[in-house]
Formats: C-alpha cells, structure tokens, sequence
C-alpha cells in the first residue's frame, strides 16, 4: 500500500510508516535513492538508513524534505502493490481497460512469490521483465540458494497483467535424474506440466515457470520447445542451476548478493548487508547492530553473499552471538543445524549443493575435491598444473571445468583472463563428502529417489 504524503503528515507518521511511503513511493516513481537525493536535497546516506531502518530518529527538516519531493512524484495507480518485486511496480487497478481486468482476476496455479521485497535483484528484475518483451523462454541459472525461484517468481507476477489466462508453477526438485532414468524423468516432467501450460479458453496467453530444472535439464529444454511450438500465447522462464540448449533462450546468471560497496558516490550499503539487517529486524527487533557493522559484512563476506545463508545467520542470531559465527572452520556447521524448510526446498543449507554434487559424475567430483585446494581465484593453467598428466588431459580437465561452471559449483569471474572460485559453502560441503566417503552417482534410481525425498522440506524455494 502506497501512504499519500499529503493525506499523512509528519505529525501522524511514525518511523515505520515513513520507511514503508520512501521505499514504496520511490520505487513507484521510478527514481533511485541518488535521483531522490538530488531532487529533496536530502543525502543518499540519509534516505539508505531510512529505508534499512537504521535511522529510527530522523530530523524534522530531512523527512519534511522528502515528503515535498515524493508528493511531487508521478502520482500512483490506485490499485494493490506486487509484493515480492525490487521496484514494487503496480498492478492496474480494477477501474483499468477491460483486457487489464481479466488479467487482474486470471489464475494462478503453484507457490506464489514471498510478502517481503526483493533487495539487490533491481538489475536483475528489469533485465527478466525486458527480456520477456523480446524472447518466449527466460531461463535463470545459478548456485543453490541464490535466490532463483524468488526473482523467477517475483517478475512472474510483475508479469502477470500480460497474461489474461494466468501463471502457473511447477515444480521439478523431485523428479527422477534423468542421467539415472530418461524415461523416467520425461514421464514425470510431462505430467507434472501436461494441464499447465494450455490456455483456459482465453486468449491462450499464459505465463508457465519451471522451477528446478537441473535435474531434467536435457528434458526440459525439449519439453520447452515442443511447449512453445504447440501454444503460440505460452511464454516460460526457467529456473537451473544448469543452462538449457533451448535456441533463442534469453539466460540470465542470478549471481550472490553485493558484499563490499561500490565505488560510486556515498559508498551506498552492500545489498548483503541490507538483507541480512532486514532479517534480524523482522524477527529480533530489540537486536541491534547497528554498532557492529564492520562484523555484519564480515559475516555477509564469509557466507559469499548467498542470499539462503545469509537468511539462515539471520535466523540463528536468535540465539548465538554474533562473534560466534565469524569463525569460518565451525561457521557453516552452525548454520547447517537450523531447519531450512520454510526457505528453501532443502532441509540444510548444505542440503542445497549437495544434491548438485551428488549429480557429479567421479572424475568432476574429484577434479572439484583438487579445485577446492586452491587459492581463489585460480585461473586454468593454474588447474592444469595442478593435475600432471599426459599431454592430452589437459582438454579433458578444461572440459570437466568447463562442465563444474555450468552447474553453478564453481563461479566464473570473466574479466579480461578468466579466472575461477569455488564459494565457501561449496567448500564446506565437499569436505564433509570427502569425509563421508560418499559416491552416489550411478546409485540405483530407487535408493536416490528415496534419499532425494528426505531432503526435500517446505515446497517454496529460495533457491
């Protein structure tokens, strides 16, 4: 709900409100914190701890400021906001053209996007609602945690008035590994997608997201182009932590959030940092941190900005301190006993990359146990010095390398020489496997099944 400045004064406004009016009616118009700084004459700084809650007690003159300039705004439909999306752009209200309430009212099938904003995916939301204009498959890829399903279904309902006969999710975290059972995994994946992605008896437009496809990715690509082929009005976007080999497929890497400033004007607060305060805000509103900042993006920079981790400290600040969780030897062990079952389809926040390593076959196993020994970021000759050998590996080692980077294990930094990292969760997560001794690729499909099922929690993903 966007506050009207002049139907609330300052007087009648409490601080909760007032950061609710800045972050609602600045993104509404448009404008970023720097384009409000400029017209209020009020410091980006200022408007930042704002909108973080940092700053409970603001002076008179500054909010006064603020209100002046948001009033002057380009006014706001009056109808719901779209809660879960970085701009919180408005859905058009009931009295918009007919078309636009059909769209309103069109169905919607599967998990619904979360009650609270997005932080640090603007980039990312504008350039998936841009790419749905140009292209009918939107595929999003990335590690397990980063906040794929979120975005995905975040610029789903941004999209949603484009699509009269509606959204509809499916889930694929459970279908059977295709490397294990093709056939299998196809019959699953056409039944868990055959009543979802035809029109209603509409206009046929309809918006279908697949949610987890890395399991299936060869099949879905094929789903996805026989899909698209037989509804002229379908549109789809994708979610892998593997990219598809779809054709005219708009990718888009969801990448972790911003640790350290950028190195514009005012520094600005890293959209980890954000996050991480917001958490601790919603649930433990009597913690403080505001004195322990240099600590907070210490915590953020430890946990690569991941957004599922960084939520998961969140949530076990309710009890450790926070120094307690700086140690990066016992930091993910810590974070690995909450149940992560309401934010994620894992029951650990290991849980959410194992399934990815488990998928390995032994030699990228063994080529990621090697990588995770050296110092990042290392680029391929440092890899290829590392493993000695006949001549003729060296393609087969790029090739395994090559093939770590696509299912989001192993991170990209593509400057002007590539060069490569492996996340600490990652990390932590291959070392316990190495001690456990664990090799399941080529398991039987039942045992997998079985273990697969056990590790899934809540259905809504964060990943």
């Amino acid at each position: 709900m966007v506050i009207r400045a002049e139907f609330v004064p300052f007087e009648r406004m409490d601080v909760h409100q007032l950061r609710e009016f800045l972050l609602n009616q600045r993104r509404v118009s448009g404008w970023t914190q720097e384009e409000l700084a400029e017209r209020s004459g009020v410091s980006v700084r200022t408007i930042r701890n704002l909108e973080t809650g940092s700053n409970t007690n603001p002076r008179r003159s500054s909010v006064e400021l603020l209100l002046n300039a948001l009033g002057g705004a380009s006014p706001a439909p009056d109808g719901p906001m779209a809660w879960g999306s970085g701009d919180w752009s408005p859905i058009p209200a009931q009295r918009s053209r007919p078309e636009h309430d059909r769209a309103e009212n069109a169905p919607w099938h599967g998990p619904r996007p979360l009650g609270d904003p997005l932080v640090g995916r603007e980039t990312d939301m504008r350039h998936v609602l841009a790419s749905a204009r140009r292209s009918r498959l939107i595929v999003l890829t990335g590690p397990g945690g980063v906040g794929k399903t979120r975005l995905a279904l975040a610029a789903a309902y941004r999209l949603r008035p484009l699509f009269p006969d509606g959204v509809a999710v499916a889930e694929l975290h459970d279908c059977t590994p295709e490397h294990l059972d093709p056939m299998q995994a196809h019959a699953e994946l056409a039944r868990l997608t055959e009543d979802l992605a035809g029109g209603t008896g509409g206009t046929g437009r309809r918006l279908l997201v697949l949610d987890g496809a890395e399991r299936v990715v060869r099949q879905t690509a094929r789903l996805a182009r026989r899909l698209l082929d037989e509804h002229p009005g379908l549109h789809l976007i994708v979610t892998s932590r593997r990219a598809l080999a779809a054709g005219a497929a708009e990718s888009w890497e969801v990448e972790p959030l911003r640790v350290d400033g950028p190195r514009g004007r005012d520094g600005g607060m890293p959209s980890a940092v954000e996050l991480l305060l917001r958490r601790v805000r919603s649930s433990l509103p009597t913690l403080d941190l505001a004195p322990h900042m240099a600590q907070v993006t210490t915590l953020c920079r430890l946990l690569d900005g991941v957004p599922l981790a960084i939520e998961i400290a969140a949530q076990r600040l309710r009890s450790l301190p926070l120094g307690s969780l700086l140690r990066e030897e016992t930091l993910f062990q810590l974070l690995d006993q909450v149940d992560a079952g309401a934010l994620s389809a894992h029951r650990t926040l290991s849980d959410s990359v194992r399934w990815s390593y488990d998928l390995l076959p032994a030699p990228h196993r063994d080529l990621l146990h090697d990588l995770v020994g050296l110092p990042a970021p290392f680029a391929l000759d440092d890899v290829l010095a590392g493993r000695r050998g006949p001549t003729g590996q060296a393609p087969q080692v790029a090739h395994r390398l090559a093939e770590l980077v696509d299912t989001s294990l192993v991170q990209t930094l593509r400057q002007e020489q590539y060069q490569y990292r492996v996340h600490a969760l990652v990390r932590h997560v291959v070392a316990r496997a190495r001690q456990q001794s664990v090799a399941p690729y080529g398991q039987d499909v039942d045992e997998y099944r079985d273990r697969s099922v056990s590790a899934v929690g809540a259905t809504h993903s964060a990943a």
